[in-house]
């Protein structure tokens, strides 16, 4: 009996790895501010992820952290369903959580960026992907700032 525990985890690991299905990539489309108070700054962040499996990815959620300019800018997550077409993509609204000094320290930097370009780098999990297993994601590139009072 003390071995079917074992054995249904090895067949199960197994089997996530005959799978082979590939990481999807993950990569930021869009910021708005949302609403916000004197010690919280929220923000949706739409990201968008492309699924490069011949099957939908299925996901009950998601949670991840935002890093721009090299410093944390906030997290979020979600319990939302996600569901991505194979071999394709879908974007994933998500609001995002952040203090008053991280906003401040963020807005500073942003003003001085050469060519009003944000690097960013995004770190989270895909929950319950395909109802066997959680999967991580890491992704960064740039994303150009709006003009602004133009």
């Amino acid at each position: 009996m003390k071995w079917i525990v074992p054995a249904l985890l090895a067949l199960l690991l197994t089997a996530c790895s005959s799978m082979g299905l590939k990481k999807p990539q993950v990569s930021l489309s869009n910021i708005e501010p949302g609403k916000s108070t004197l010690f919280e700054q929220n923000f949706t962040v739409t990201l968008r992820i492309a699924n490069p499996n011949a099957i939908p990815l299925q996901a009950s959620g998601m949670d991840f952290d935002l890093m721009v300019g090299g410093e944390k800018l906030g997290g979020g997550l979600s319990n939302q369903p996600i569901s991505i077409p194979a071999n394709g993509e879908g974007l994933v609204p998500l609001q995002v959580h952040t203090s008053l000094a991280a906003w401040i320290r963020q807005l500073a930097n942003w003003q001085q960026l050469p060519g009003r370009k944000l690097g960013y780098e995004i770190k989270g999990q895909l929950k319950d992907l395909n109802g066997l297993a959680t999967l991580p994601f890491s992704s960064h590139g740039e994303w150009q700032l709006p003009q602004l009072g133009k």
